[in-house]
């Protein structure tokens, strides 16, 4: 007698940059042993391709195009598929740096969603009529921000990863269609007053997010935000 193909439960889950609806099934073995390979690796970039890889496997229909994902999406749809496949409840632990005292804390991934800045844009305004469309950072280019680590140049890499379009008034220019050194010459030719700009979409773009709230034993009130994906499974 042949062994079974077991059916697994599926679920729907929304791509929050696109609202777009996809069905997923839980993580299998063949995922915890993806997972597992990446936390022993410990490399940024292995952690960023499972996490891809995961998603790709549980898409049942295989629609979502993962390398287009932005940061969120990805953080989004790992923390809803572990919620689904593993446990919806987060066990953390904060030691708070007043009172050296480590507090425990317990979540349910559940109730985490994205958060969505009123102010947000993705124009950046060069003038009345032209500016740049930004896109969002992907896994890939923020694992590459991480990796080189570089405090003082990482906004111009972010800048460079996520411009995509240049227009005024009906011309558009695709930032990809240029070479490299094109954009590196467009970038360096910008005006100073519009870094604010770039870096006012970056802060308000959708995120992870999580409020606890707490008092210490000195009777201080306390906030912790969660806001990436390595919050709700770090320790700190």
């Amino acid at each position: 007698m042949a062994l079974p193909k077991l059916m697994h439960p599926t679920f729907e889950l929304n791509i929050p940059s696109t609202k777009q609806k996809v069905k997923f099934r839980p993580f299998l073995v063949k995922e915890e042993k993806l997972l597992l390979m990446a936390k022993q690796s410990g490399e940024q970039s292995d952690i960023v391709n499972v996490l891809k890889q995961v998603i790709n496997n549980c898409d049942v229909e295989s629609v979502v195009k993962v390398d287009q994902l932005a940061s969120f999406d990805i953080e989004y749809l790992f923390l809803k598929l572990r919620a689904k496949s593993i446990n919806n409840v987060i066990d953390l632990a904060y030691t708070d740096f007043e009172d050296d005292e480590t507090y425990k804390f317990t979540l349910d991934a559940e109730e985490v969603e994205i958060s969505y800045d009123p102010d947000h844009s993705n124009i950046v305004k060069l003038s009345e009529n032209s500016g740049i469309v930004m896109k969002y950072p992907s896994m890939d280019l923020m694992s590459k921000v991480i990796e080189n680590n570089d405090v003082g140049g990482w906004l111009f890499f972010m800048i460079k990863g996520c411009m995509d379009q240049y227009f005024e008034d009906d011309k558009i220019v695709l930032f990809k269609d240029n070479k490299p050194e094109e954009v590196d010459e467009f970038v360096d030719s910008l005006p100073t007053t519009v870094i604010k700009q770039f870096e006012t979409f970056f802060d308000t773009m959708p995120k992870l997010y999580h409020k606890i709230e707490y008092t210490n034993k000195k009777g201080t009130e306390r906030v912790i935000e969660l806001r990436t994906l390595e919050d709700f499974f770090t320790l700190r």
